[in-house]
């Protein structure tokens, strides 16, 4: 194992001082020295991931100049999605440039939570001495960050040649450049303000005489899986057991789930993040899961609990693991996971500030805490560590021999996590056959859990040189599915299959990455193509990418029962 990947294991079980220990073992060997985990991966790559990690420490000791600048590695290795803006204008370097009287436009980057972190320094921008700041964000944000404090107008990310700037600033980047080299005066008081009329409307949908407490248990689920942070829905939901509580679901989009009668569902109400913002001014207390709600509501100034993982997001990471505020937000309070894979005591100690804060009769909490198994389906000799790794071939010596053609034998939802690398294009005499190893998949897939697919991409020659592949996987096999997908096809007059309803399947894409051929490969670091003509080129050139990467979530109970599908088809 790398000391990177090892570093990565020691920091997602809290020993965060070997994994110091290791970054500072790797700074000493400096750039170029780090050994290569492949022979495809550059010293540049290698020297980037460790400067990332670095990063996330130098934060937790309160180093944010240093911290700062080392999480830009990010910005390299696509964690933050996106791209530079574009523009000839210079990014602003404190060291070089005069902002007094000048423009810029700071470009948001990130997803919505990462844009409401980094809108907070256009003010700093200003105090710095810029006469004009644009921010350009992403168009469900545009109306909520233009009330920002130093925000003078706002953009879409693509529209920097509509507006007049001398120089622009990415937002990870925002914070060190506007002058914040510690965290001492940190900006950290409200700066997201909702519209007053929006709040009125509001007030008439969350009324009680109750104390009203809004919950939200889950961000986007792709990088719930990346992040770690996901935990059981009713560690959260059971606090509507509590008779002095009147609970509102913030949960919109994924991860939804049957709610209990005396919790209010609002996500078919929460058409924008306008109303989310107005929502959460009527409540008197937020409690979240780090997503982006708990950015909304702590920038709005509201008393919001954060419930963190054990290797949290940089916003949280000063003192961790024993800090319980974030100088990031005056109104927050965070609530630390305890053990890998566990809840119980984190949500005990939740549990217990909530009796005291409102002076609530003691609430028996669930205990749903659980070893969440994994599963390597098709393994080989490449086994996975945390993984119950499988194969029929005896020599391969997995942990168990299992024919993936037969029943799995397994129970039902037993597992949280399914790889399948090269196998399934291995599986099934018959289109029938492939369905049933899908329906076993989900049968033993709990509920919110994710599957890792690799398959050789359907145009590629690999995928019919050998003569064990029964057939290429496309991405539109998953998408067949998709009960939502099928739905929304009704809805516009489309064709629609009824596989999903037919095999009680429900399933969604949440990712798809490709790993390309050389020659495409070269075009794409060159960028002398367009993601338009890479999209067009894998769908209509042979050899383009070699594979391809699916990130699937299961979802139980079905999110569409079939009478709904009916409904819109008759209509």
């Amino acid at each position: 194992m790398h000391d990177i990947d090892r570093q990565l294991k020691h920091m997602l079980v809290g020993e965060f001082d070997k994994g110091w220990e290791l970054s500072e073992k790797l700074e000493k060997l400096g750039y170029g020295n780090l050994e290569r985990t492949d022979d495809k991966q550059s010293h540049e790559e290698i020297w980037l991931r460790h400067q990332f990690n670095r990063g996330w420490y130098l934060i937790q000791q309160g180093k944010y100049l240093e911290g700062c600048q080392a999480l830009e590695s990010g910005r390299h290795l696509n964690v933050y999605g996106g791209s530079p803006l574009k523009t000839d204008a210079p990014i602003f370097n404190p060291e070089e440039h005069d902002p007094n009287g000048k423009s810029i436009i700071l470009s948001l980057e990130g997803g919505y939570g990462d844009e409401m972190i980094h809108v907070r320094f256009a003010q700093s921008l200003k105090n710095i001495g810029f006469e004009k700041v644009t921010v350009a964000c992403a168009p469900e944000l545009v109306s909520l960050l233009s009330r920002v404090p130093g925000v003078d107008q706002v953009i879409l990310r693509n529209e920097a040649h509509k507006v007049q700037h001398d120089f622009w600033v990415p937002g990870f980047s925002a914070g060190w450049i506007s002058g914040h080299k510690t965290f001492d005066n940190f900006p950290n008081k409200p700066y997201i303000f909702p519209l007053e009329e929006s709040v009125n409307i509001w007030s008439s949908i969350i009324k009680s005489d109750k104390i009203k407490v809004g919950i939200r248990w889950a961000g986007n689920p792709k990088f719930e899986h990346q992040q770690f942070r996901k935990f059981p829905v009713e560690f959260i939901s059971n606090i509507a057991k509590y008779q002095e509580l009147e609970v509102y679901s913030l949960q919109r989009d994924d991860n939804t789930v049957p709610l209990p009668k005396n919790i209010t569902d609002l996500q078919y109400l929460l058409l924008s993040w306008e109303d989310t913002a107005a929502a959460i001014a009527n409540m008197d207390l937020v409690i979240t899961s780090c997503t982006s709600i708990a950015h909304l509501s702590a920038a709005m100034g509201k008393e919001t609990w954060v419930i963190v993982p054990i290797l949290p997001y940089h916003t949280w990471t000063l003192g961790a693991p024993s800090s319980i505020t974030s100088p990031y937000y005056e109104s927050v309070k965070l609530f630390r996971q305890k053990e890998p894979n566990k809840w119980d005591k984190t949500f005990e100690e939740l549990y217990g500030s909530l009796e005291i804060k409102f002076n609530l009769k003691y609430n028996e909490m669930p205990n749903c805490d659980r070893e969440p198994r994994k599963l390597h389906m098709g393994c080989g000799f490449q086994k996975l560590p945390g993984f119950l790794n499988v194969d029929i071939l005896e020599s391969a010596k997995p942990d168990e021999v299992v024919d993936l053609n037969k029943p799995l034998p397994w129970q039902d939802d037993e597992f949280c996590h399914i790889v399948a690398k090269d196998v399934l294009e291995h599986l099934g005499n018959t289109g029938e056959d492939l369905i049933n190893v899908l329906k076993e998949m989900y049968r033993i897939s709990c509920h919110g859990a994710i599957w890792e697919i690799v398959v050789p991409h359907w145009r590629c020659d690999t995928a019919f040189d050998d003569p064990t592949h029964r057939r290429p996987i496309t991405v539109g096999l998953f998408h067949l599915f998709d009960r939502v997908s099928l739905l929304n096809r009704a809805k516009s007059k489309q064709g629609v299959s009824y596989l999903a309803f037919e095999h009680d399947i429900d399933i969604s894409v949440l990712d798809t990455q490709f790993e390309f051929t050389g020659p495409w490969q070269k075009r794409i670091d060159e960028k002398t193509i367009t993601q338009e003509e890479l999209d067009f080129a894998l769908n209509t050139y042979n050899n383009v990418a070699l594979t391809t990467r699916l990130l699937i979530q299961v979802h139980k109970p079905a999110r569409i029962k079939y009478e709904e599908l009916e409904e819109v088809m008759l209509s």
